[in-house]
């Protein structure tokens, strides 16, 4: 039984030293830096000493039929990739105000890159609309480039496009000068003061209404939930993981809403308001959302006021929240003005 036990422990440790050995070797390796023209082959050689273990040694040869064809292929790629970054930017752009017509003088700031990158690669240029509202950009390199549109005194509408693709071919773009991309401002009118959803830092009133089809009434002009607001909503929300169907209702009793989908929601319609306004939302068909953000024209209370309103609802909470603006004076014109806003009074 010893007998066994030493030779196993002798064979053990003999193991052990071969192991040892063999990984001081490997790490006697090393590796010189590859270039474009070689590659890497090893080969062993006898160091004439009998007790010295073999070693390795690093020596290079030409590159051999396959490797060199993945050099040329990588050669094409890296000009083809440069020649995406150096496409001939020409763009041809036009003005125009919320009535179609052209708009003279607007700022136009263009942005764009052309690779290799070095110092300075980021572009900008800008220029001016014309008395026909056109401008352009003619004869840049870039993959891409990005129009912004601006004028003292008017609106710039959201719905323009800002960026304009050159090297993956966007077949939405084409630069012609016949047929050049529009963009809109719409000229400012006469703002007003507007109570506003705004409470300090919060640009929206959050309200919580019950799951359960509880109807929660809501004072627009003092922002809080009252039993006396010109507001009401109510929702049913099953549990959200296994729900198949959502609502909520709003109701305005003495006033009403009409749907409002304008950008600049300026001037409230004088008709055609309805008291309810109802949303049902079920799994599988077309309307279903988990999260609902609607916009309308308001009115409510004598004299007539009018405002505009946005509800946003999502079926796992039972926060909802509120987003308006309302003019006092029975006027129809909802056109914000921050100076137009009533100056806070300082007590000496």
């Amino acid at each position: 039984m010893k007998k066994t036990l030493l030779v196993v422990a002798v064979a053990a440790c003999a193991l052990f030293l071969w192991l040892a050995v063999y990984w001081w070797n490997r790490s006697e390796i090393h590796l010189p830096p590859i270039s474009s023209e070689t590659e890497l082959v090893t080969k062993n050689r006898n160091t004439g000493d009998s007790t010295a273990p073999r070693k390795s040694e690093i020596v290079t040869r030409p590159l051999s039929a396959t490797s060199q064809r993945t050099e040329i292929d990588a050669n094409d790629y890296r000009r083809n990739l440069l020649s995406m970054w150096q496409v001939r930017i020409d763009f041809y752009g036009k003005v125009v105000d919320e009535t179609g017509l052209p708009v003279e003088a607007a700022d136009v700031v263009f942005g764009w890159s052309e690779m290799p990158a070095y110092e300075g690669s980021g572009n900008t240029s800008s220029a001016r609309s014309d008395e026909n509202g056109l401008f352009s950009l003619v004869g840049e390199k870039g993959p891409n480039l990005t129009v912004r549109v601006s004028k003292d005194g008017y609106y710039t509408s959201r719905k323009n496009r800002t960026g304009f693709s050159y090297a993956l071919g966007d077949e939405s773009f084409s630069p012609n000068q016949s047929d050049p991309v529009v963009f809109h401002l719409k000229k400012k009118g006469q703002g007003v003061h507007l109570i506003t959803s705004e409470n300090g830092i919060r640009a929206k009133l959050s309200v919580r209404v019950s799951k359960t089809n509880s109807s929660v009434r809501v004072n627009l002009l003092e922002k809080k939930a009252t039993t006396t607001g010109q507001l009401e909503i109510s929702q049913i929300k099953p549990p959200w993981r296994d729900a198949t169907n959502w609502s909520f209702r709003l109701s305005i009793p003495d006033g009403g809403f009409v749907k409002n989908d304008d950008e600049f929601p300026f001037e409230a319609p004088e008709s055609n308001y309805f008291q309810t306004i109802e949303y049902n939302f079920t799994k599988g068909t077309t309307n279903w959302t988990t999260q609902a953000s609607e916009q309308f024209y308001i009115t409510f209370g004598q004299p007539r006021k009018y405002g505009w309103l946005r509800i946003e609802s999502n079926l796992a909470q039972e926060t909802v929240f509120l987003t308006y603006a309302i003019n006092l004076s029975g006027s129809r014109n909802l056109e914000y003005d921050e100076a137009a806003q009533p100056k806070p009074t300082v007590h000496e």
